[in-house]
This record gives C-alpha cells, sequence and structure tokens, in this order.
C-alpha cells in the first residue's frame, strides 16, 4: 500500500514536471489551434446562414471536437513520449531505476490526456457559447464524457503505438488513425467493432435525440446496449496500457550513441 502511495505521488510530480516544462509557446499555439479551430468553422457557418437542424449539429461538434481535436492532441502529445527520451537522451536514466520508466510513461500518459482534453472541453464551450443554437447543458455534458473516453482509449492505443515503433511512432500512429479509427470504424463489418471511434459514436446515438434520418444514414453504429461500449473502450484502454507498460519496462530502446 505503501509503495501504491510512493509511486502516485511519483506520477503526480512526473505530471506536474512535464506540464512545467510543456509550458512553451509552441506548444500553448499548438493547444490555441486546437481550440479555436471548431470555433472558427462554426461561426463562419453561422454567418452564411446556413440553416442546419440541431441533429445535425450537435454531430458536427463531436466529429470536430471527440474524434478529429482529440485525436490530433493526442498524435502530439501521447504519441512521441519515448522517442523524445531517447532523443533527449534522457531514457538510459530513466531505464536505470526500477520503477523509473512506469512512473514517467504513467505520468506522460495523463499528461498528454490533460492537455488535450483541456483543449478539448474549452472549445466545446466556446462553440456553445458563440452559437447558442447548437448545445445545451445536457449535450455538453455528453459530449464531454465522450472526450474523455476517446481521450483516455486513444492516448493508451497511442502510446503503445510509440512504444512498438519508436523511431516511426507519428507515422505509424498517423496510418492506424487513418486506416482503422476513420476508414474501418465506417465499414459495416465485425472489425469495425473493435474500433473506438466506432464505440463512441454508438454511445452518441444511445445518449442523444438524433431523428431517425440521422440514425438510418449511421448504418456504422451498433445496437448493443450501453455497458458493452464501455466493457470494449475499458478493454481496449487497458489492452493498450498494458502493451506499453511491458515494452517499457522489457524493451531494451537503443540511444542515439547506440543508433
Amino acid at each position: 500500500m505503501n509503495r501504491i502511495l510512493v509511486n502516485l505521488g511519483l506520477i503526480i510530480d512526473v505530471v506536474r514536471f512535464e506540464f512545467a516544462r510543456s509550458m512553451t509557446r509552441g506548444r500553448i499555439g499548438i493547444w490555441c489551434l486546437l481550440t479555436c479551430f471548431p470555433v472558427f468553422l462554426f461561426y463562419l457557418l453561422d454567418l452564411t446562414g446556413a440553416t442546419m437542424p440541431a441533429e445535425s449539429w450537435t454531430y458536427f461538434q463531436y466529429m470536430f471536437i471527440v474524434e478529429i481535436i482529440c485525436q490530433l492532441g493526442l498524435l502530439l502529445w501521447a504519441t512521441p513520449v519515448i522517442s523524445t527520451e531517447i532523443e533527449n537522451q534522457t531514457w538510459i536514466y530513466l531505464a536505470m531505476r526500477q520503477s523509473g520508466r512506469s512512473v514517467v510513461f504513467l505520468g506522460k500518459y495523463l499528461t498528454a490526456i490533460l492537455w488535450t482534453l483541456s483543449a478539448a472541453l474549452v472549445s466545446m464551450t466556446l462553440c456553445m457559447t458563440v452559437i447558442p443554437i447548437i448545445g445545451s447543458g445536457y449535450l455538453w455534458c455528453v459530449l464531454a464524457v465522450l472526450a474523455t473516453f476517446s481521450c483516455i482509449a486513444h492516448a493508451a492505443i497511442f502510446l503503445a503505438i510509440g512504444m512498438l515503433v519508436p523511431r516511426r511512432a507519428m507515422v505509424s500512429a498517423v496510418l492506424y488513425t487513418l486506416l482503422i479509427e476513420y476508414a474501418i470504424s465506417l465499414v459495416p463489418a465485425v472489425a469495425n467493432k473493435f474500433t473506438v471511434n466506432y464505440r463512441l459514436r454508438s454511445l452518441l446515438l444511445t445518449w442523444t435525440d438524433l431523428d431517425d434520418k440521422t440514425r438510418q444514414g449511421l448504418t456504422f453504429i451498433g445496437t448493443e446496449p450501453t455497458y458493452v461500449h464501455l466493457f470494449l473502450l475499458f478493454t481496449i484502454t487497458i489492452l493498450g496500457l498494458c502493451i506499453a507498460l511491458f515494452c517499457a519496462r522489457y524493451t531494451q530502446f537503443p540511444t542515439q550513441q547506440d543508433g
């Protein structure tokens, strides 16, 4: 128990350190860009006088914030965790400590989630403030929960990819996102049931009042109970974290001197 509390404190210290180190102009600029992009887009649509039903606004918010913004942010903050340490020649010092790898890994995992989720929540709040007709308090809560699930699950997957292929982490994560989370998740087949976006879209339809026309058009959405979607999201997250932790603990990553 004491060791768990000590490791938890170390993880929190890593999160604080990573946040302090991340407060650079570049990262703050990326955060602002991710936050403002949906707001600017919806504002332009409102200026053009686009008359879309509330269901369309809801689905657009989900697509731009929960899927695009969350995944883009995690690609930037979660995927290059190990490659950054290797490039900075700091991984060898972490590897010498028994719990150093796991603690730093989990701290960086939480940091990536907090950075990305904060951008998604602020963006969603600004969208509903600028154009009140497109949202409500209940919809904000639904999208906030979905964004949280998206960040937790995708961060685990991207970290696992970064651990498995540290030298091509970003390319591999982008390919995974395009081929699996976007292409395969839209195909009505068995394979799409194991994607995060498929489960998130299904929860969106379960928790919101989309019209019948929209529901019929989304043929790639599952009709399973809510607990099934939540269980599979949890399973995907744990599997990704276990793979990443296993690689972090037992893989001997080459340093620049070795390469």
